[in-house]
């Protein structure tokens, strides 16, 4: 054949059918970010959560601990009924499952959540309980296990000291960084909320070499930094208190990043990407842009998690605009 040839089409994964909804948690990609101020000598790497099927991180431990609550049978396989203390991500991952099964779905969650996050939990079927949001969430919690001894039968999933929560990112998503990356990791940012992503993955990946491991919280509930509980505009991080789950042996450093420096980084990674992240993503690459600054990161490989979609806080934009 002569004359100019068209040029291949772009290679594609294979493309397949599924059964589940459940088929499609994980294997999300990693993105390279390209944001001012980031150095060019550094590569700043971001998982895209919001490409599980809810839009969000929690899919991966919500799957695993019901799934391990059905298989020690405190859960039945279907027909029971399931609670859980949640700002909203893990609530909507949990109320999916739940509805998926046929359970009864109790969501205990603060009073300042979106209205995008209660209408998809009301689409799933969930009942939601609003406690205050400036009690934070340890009173939630009590709220949520006072709930569970009332309600024969019922599972509460308690993701903040839930192994499985760790485990679902140890087996999943470290795994897939380390993969996808060739091990070529030299720093890990990630958002602190019950810590699971950044526990698991954090273990994972120091497990096989020195990753500096930064954990990333709200300036006005510090906790790692040693401040105080307090009330933020960051959905998602920031539980105001260290979760059972948590080993900070695995933390080598911590960002505590201002609500409105997240709120305006997330802006610029949605128009630097074209993608539309969610307000923690925007601390993450926040102290992933102050990570890749410094001389010491120079030409290294910085990994952070943007762990879900924006969709659900337009409310927020509007509110704050």
């Amino acid at each position: 054949m002569t004359g100019n040839a068209p040029s291949p089409a772009p290679a594609r994964a294979a493309r397949r059918i599924v059964r589940s909804a459940e088929e499609l948690v994980g294997d999300t990609p990693l993105m390279e970010v390209r944001l001012p101020g980031v150095p060019e000598s550094a590569r700043l790497l971001a998982k895209l959560e919001m490409f599980n099927p809810l839009s969000n991180v929690k899919d991966r431990p919500a799957l695993y601990m019901m799934r391990e609550a059905e298989r020690s049978g405190v859960l039945a396989p279907e027909g029971g009924t399931v609670i859980e203390c949640s700002s909203g991500s893990t609530g909507i991952s949990i109320a999916a499952l739940s509805a998926q099964r046929g359970h009864r779905c109790i969501i205990v969650m603060p009073d300042n959540a979106t209205e995008e996050r209660r209408q998809i939990l009301r689409e799933f079927g969930a009942e939601i309980v609003l406690v205050p949001h400036q009690d934070g969430l340890l009173p939630a919690w009590r709220y949520a296990e006072e709930l569970q001894r009332s309600i024969p039968g019922s599972w509460l999933a308690h993701q903040d000291e839930n192994p499985a929560n760790l485990r679902a990112h140890y087996e999943t998503t470290g795994p897939e960084i380390w993969e996808a990356t060739g091990g070529d990791v030299d720093v890990l940012v990630c958002g602190v909320g019950t810590g699971g992503t950044l526990m698991g993955v954090a273990r994972y990946l120091k497990e096989r070499r020195d990753v500096h491991v930064v954990a990333v919280e709200p300036a006005r509930s510090a906790i790692l930094s040693g401040g105080e509980a307090g009330p933020h505009g960051i959905p998602g991080i920031g539980a105001g208190y260290v979760s059972d789950i948590m080993d900070l042996e695995l933390i080598d450093e911590v960002v505590a990043v201002p609500d409105d420096a997240a709120a305006d980084t997330t802006h610029e990674v949605n128009r630097a990407t074209g993608l539309l992240a969610g307000i923690s993503s925007g601390a993450a690459a926040y102290a992933a842009r102050l990570l890749a600054q410094r001389e010491r990161w120079a030409g290294s490989t910085i990994v952070t998690v943007f762990p879900d979609t924006g969709e659900r806080y337009l409310s927020m934009a509007r509110d704050q605009a």
